[in-house]
């Protein structure tokens, strides 16, 4: 696992006030650790706080944010185009 993807679980973790242990590659955040669309909003200030990026309004989507996989990518995506 990469470093990004670490660190993504652990705000994950940190927005649904879970142990990071419980946090896996395949999860999904809604349905498998109950962020509603206020720790939605928290996460993504926190990931723009730990990455240092800024979050698009326009990339505010289901397509982006629904799962592990898809946050990394979203983020290293913000972080390579630096």
């Amino acid at each position: 696992m990469n470093d990004i993807k670490e660190r993504v679980m652990k705000v994950i973790a940190k927005n649904a006030l879970i142990n990071a242990d419980n946090v896996t590659e395949e999860s999904w955040i809604g349905r498998d650790h109950g962020i509603d669309s206020i720790r939605l909003v928290e996460m993504i200030i926190n990931l723009e706080d730990e990455f240092d990026i800024e979050v698009d309004t326009s990339s505010l989507s289901h397509q982006n944010f629904a799962n592990i996989d898809l946050i990394t990518g979203y983020v290293t995506s913000k972080l390579e185009s630096r």
